[in-house]
């Protein structure tokens, strides 16, 4: 079990692990991410890193075309392939499970983003190494005490680089507050931020408050959003293969192209479900808008907030909080009962079916 806090480096000691291991064993490990878009991420830092060593690395996930996915298997089979970076599909495709059985090594990275019931069960089955990283262990004792991993902890001590600590704002807005609305109470901040040429993440509590929030931005600072779904298709070929199985996809445009936008100019501004919050590590990204923040597990909001203050730049983190009744269980945890808003008598009757 690797802990360390959000932003510490935690990719930086896996790459380091990873590669220890497929020398040390002459097989390959495998590297889980819970979404594309950081599966993408990974696997360029891993195929920079590797550049001109001969030490192949394979991406596998819902993305991908047959055609790649049949190069894994290729590339495992005649040992060209020695790092798979892939995503949850992984554990839960009978295919690739056997994959991450037969590694050296098979890293969890950000074990919080896994549902239990699909994911981390199927886990508890593997015969190979297994080394889970995360920021929060303690959300998940449970399970990784079953598998050993909690009471076997490595926590890092020193983080390989030297950054400000992020400055965050509570800001209390008003129940029912529509989240394009909320965000007139961080105007001061954006435009700061704007000038400063700094990245910004707007993060949204729904899909479908996405692109509200990329219409208010765009009609009050003058600059193109950008927008991260997951309904959003990784590629035009990806959209292809959804729409052709009935799959709905979101939008025009793909995940790639957006994320290539966002990163390729400054200033810019991401408007994004909490998607962003596992792993994505974008370069002067300095703020950070989260709104209706209560309805976010503490996890979320703190991997959230990781996103930003990744250099030697300030940073600014603003929590839109009091806008909903629909709170996270985890933050109500702490008052004892967990209060409930199903009207009194209503949970004794709720199996008798009445005209």
């Amino acid at each position: 079990m690797l802990k360390a806090p959000t932003g510490s480096g935690k990719t930086e000691v896996m790459v380091r692990t990873a590669i220890n291991e497929a020398l040390r064993t002459g097989g390959y490990v495998c590297l889980v991410a819970p979404t594309r878009d950081l599966v993408r991420q990974d696997c360029t830092y891993f195929r920079e890193r590797l550049e001109g060593t001969g030490l192949g690395v394979a991406e596998i996930h819902g993305g991908i075309s047959p055609g790649e996915r049949r190069g894994l298997a290729e590339g495992l089979a005649d040992r060209s392939i020695r790092f798979v970076v892939g995503s949850a599909m992984m554990i839960a495709n009978d295919d690739l499970w056997d994959v991450l059985d037969r590694s050296a090594l098979t890293i969890i990275d950000d074990v919080n983003a896994f549902d239990e019931r699909e994911h981390l069960r199927l886990l508890e089955d593997l015969d190979c190494p297994l080394l889970f990283a995360s920021a929060t262990p303690n959300e998940l004792r449970t399970f990784l005490e079953r598998v050993g991993a909690f009471n076997n902890q490595i926590q890092m001590r020193a983080m390989p680089f030297d950054v400000q600590p992020t400055k965050v704002h509570k800001v209390a807005g008003v129940w029912g507050e529509p989240a394009a609305e909320q965000l007139a109470r961080a105007d001061e901040l954006i435009r700061d931020h704007l000038g400063r040429k700094s990245r910004i993440f707007v993060i949204g509590r729904t899909r479908g408050d996405v692109p509200k929030l990329a219409a208010r931005l765009e009609e009050r600072y003058g600059i193109d959003v950008q927008q991260l779904r997951g309904d959003m298709a990784d590629s035009a070929e990806h959209g292809k293969r959804s729409r052709r199985r009935g799959v709905s996809v979101y939008g025009g445009t793909t995940r790639v192209a957006e994320m290539r936008a966002f990163t390729e100019k400054a200033p810019s501004i991401l408007a994004a479900t909490n998607l962003v919050g596992s792993g994505l590590d974008i370069p002067a990204a300095d703020l950070i808008i989260v709104t209706d923040s209560d309805a976010f597990g503490e996890s979320e909001i703190e991997q959230l907030i990781g996103r930003v203050g990744r250099r030697e730049h300030p940073s600014d983190a603003v929590l839109i909080t009091e806008t909903t009744f629909e709170k996270n269980p985890s933050r109500a945890m702490g008052g004892g009962r967990v209060q409930t808003f199903m009207p009194r008598g209503m949970r004794a009757n709720k199996l008798r079916f009445r005209r």
